[in-house]
């Protein structure tokens, strides 16, 4: 229901200069980023899936800027799931070093799309992609 509420939100229209970026007081930071590992580690929906959309909502980052901070958020909270399983896989897949290859060509492709070629109102529909495919993936499964 998050993540289809935040898709909604980020198809709607906003004011052309777009909203004013406010600095998160520190708590809100450490709440947030708390609870989305919580909740990214019990679902297995990635961190960014969550931190992007609320920097966004909340007005603490443009979409460039939201970008920029969840890729390194993404990096930690994935490394942190595969650490928090490996006690529990006797063997890990096979397919590994192709996920990791995949993983890692699309972060590269995305990073300089979003980066040095996509427009800020390009960002807001491409996520709202982004959840919208997400959220179908936990309803499917």
């Amino acid at each position: 229901a998050a993540l289809a509420f935040a898709a909604l939100r980020l198809v709607l229209p906003v004011k052309p200069e777009g909203p004013a970026v406010t600095r998160p007081a520190w708590w809100a930071v450490f709440v947030s980023g708390s609870l989305i590992g919580l909740v990214s580690g019990l679902i297995g929906v990635g961190g960014g899936i969550f931190l992007t959309p609320l920097l966004l909502l909340c007005g603490w980052a443009r979409p460039k800027e939201a970008a920029a901070v969840s890729a390194p958020f993404i990096f930690v909270n994935s490394a942190a799931g595969l650490l928090g399983n490996l006690g529990s896989l006797a063997l890990l897949p096979a397919a590994l070093p192709w996920w990791l290859l995949a993983a890692l060509a699309g972060g590269i492709v995305g990073a300089r799309w979003g980066s040095r070629v996509a427009l800020p109102a390009q960002l807001r529909p491409t996520l709202a992609a982004v959840l919208s495919v997400a959220v179908l993936k936990l309803l499917v499964t």
